[in-house]
């Protein structure tokens, strides 16, 4: 057996493996159909079916989920949900068919886009989003239009026109969340609990209720417009929390919307025609679900592209070392916490030895592979509350806040070694060693106290560890 068959056997999931992601897949889908059926009104399909979206998001996020089995699974799942429920056989098959086609195209279309359009990261991806899911829409609804007509004898120009806009909200309003869901541990950074009632979290919770007291004005208030009401504090959630959290909040006013409308709970006009108004009232609810999920794709795009920039700003790009500007910037702010405290605090200043020897013997890309190499071997022995940051060139600053001299010149020694043990691959296959000369300087915190000072003393230990032979490590107060 080669070397690529057995990774790929590796990387591929035997059946025992497969069978838990069948049985969920199965389950899921069982619960998701008896929930839609449940809120079916007399004569009408399902009001909220959300199966279908969530069998597609399911697929996505999961592509080793949709084989020939998971699909089969999913098969399974709806037909005994309908025979459940008192479903027939004919009918069930039909329903049934058409919901897959829905899913199986969705997924089959999202596997052409990217997976950060998957994901919702770039504008343009809900448009990616919107598209998919009206090409999915008209999928099922020429597989499914006809069942209108046995059903509720109409013609299949209104049961494909039903079953379209049903299909399309249900998808744009489930589907984000799915997308977007960041996973568990995420989730729990994102939304930690709270500590109490302050100001921060009052107006961190500002949006979303003005979100339920707009749900709530539309229920008293009554009348088609009710269903706009919510719009400018979905706008302003979209504006405030995250791309998941908007979604979660869009899919909720939504789900309310779509069970609560044909049940009367929201008053509006009463139709001449029952099926042509809900057809109306599920493809606003649709496109209305399309501004929030933009603008807050639109946001979270600006969060990252300004914490890329300031990631740009305060990191050196080769080696991952805070840059010149941000180490002093923090620097001195943990001074300052020092000096009301009248702690400790000590620098270091580390140089690589003959650097210049080895850009002008090896060439720069090794000088720079050396720099890239000693950060991790660095970084790896600070503590927490340290920071490192590349002043130029091959010249490197620590400071440790709440550290003596023996402690500083300790981690300095550590360092040291560290380096010593570090080897450099070479062009030729060959291995290159370096060292590094370290200055130690330690200092009470007091007001007279600054980084410049503490690092002019460091610099002139360093001065003496190169005039000592390099590789090694010097002190002064």
């Amino acid at each position: 057996m080669s070397v690529t068959e057995a990774k790929s056997r590796l990387a591929a999931p035997n059946a025992a493996q497969r069978i838990p992601g069948i049985l969920i897949v199965g389950g899921v889908i069982f619960a998701a159909a008896l929930f839609g059926i449940l809120t079916r009104p007399v004569g009408f399909l399902a009001s909220f079916w959300p199966a279908n979206a969530i069998l597609l998001g399911m697929m996505v996020r999961n592509p080793r989920y949709a084989g020939p089995a998971g699909w089969a699974a999913a098969f399974v799942g709806y037909v005994a949900a309908d025979f459940l429920t008192g479903g027939g056989w004919y009918v069930t098959a039909w329903l049934t068919a058409a919901n897959m086609v829905s899913a199986i195209t969705g997924y089959m279309l999202f596997r052409l886009v990217s997976e950060n359009d998957r994901k919702l990261q770039h504008p343009v991806s809900v448009l990616y989003l919107f598209g998919i899911c009206c090409m999915a829409a008209v999928a099922a609804a020429f597989a499914g239009g006809g069942a209108v007509g046995l059903l509720f004898d109409r013609t299949f120009a209104v049961g494909f026109k039903l079953w379209f806009v049903t299909e399309l909200v249900n998808t744009l309003v489930i589907l984000p969340a799915i997308l977007t869901f960041p996973g568990v541990r995420s989730l729990s950074v994102r939304w930690p609990p709270s500590d109490g009632l302050s100001l921060e979290t009052m107006l961190r919770g500002a949006p979303c209720l003005a979100l339920i007291l707009s749900v709530a004005g539309g229920v008293l208030i009554g009348g088609p417009g009710a269903l706009a009401f919510p719009i400018p504090a979905l706008l302003w959630c979209a504006l405030t929390y995250s791309l998941f959290t908007t979604s979660v909040m869009t899919l909720l006013l939504c789900i309310w919307l779509l069970i609560s409308i044909p049940a009367g709970l929201v008053d509006l006009a009463a139709p001449a025609d029952p099926i042509r108004s809900l057809d109306s009232i599920r493809l606003g609810i649709a496109l209305m679900a399309l501004g929030p999920l933009t603008v807050a794709s639109i946001n979270t795009g600006r969060r990252e592209l300004i914490a890329r920039l300031q990631h740009i700003a305060n990191y050196d790009a080769l080696t991952g070392a805070l840059s010149r500007g941000a180490f002093f910037e923090r620097g001195q702010a943990r001074l300052d916490e020092l000096i009301q405290g009248h702690g400790n605090i000590a620098v270091l200043m580390i140089d690589l030895d003959h650097f210049k020897r080895v850009n002008d013997e090896y060439g720069h890309g090794v000088g720079d592979a050396a720099l890239k190499a000693f950060f991790p071997q660095a970084s790896k022995h600070l503590r927490a509350a340290d920071l490192i940051g590349r002043l130029g060139g091959e010249e490197f600053a620590v400071l440790m806040p709440l550290a003596d001299m023996i402690e500083a010149t300790a981690l300095a020694e550590r360092i040291r070694l560290a380096v010593e043990a570090t080897e450099v691959a070479l062009p030729s296959g060959e291995a290159l060693k370096f060292t590094v000369s370290i200055g130690v300087s330690a200092h009470k915190a007091d007001a007279s106290t600054s980084i410049d000072a503490m690092l002019a003393a460091a610099d002139q230990a360093l001065y003496e560890a190169k005039a000592g032979g390099r590789n090694q490590v010097r002190v002064r107060s």
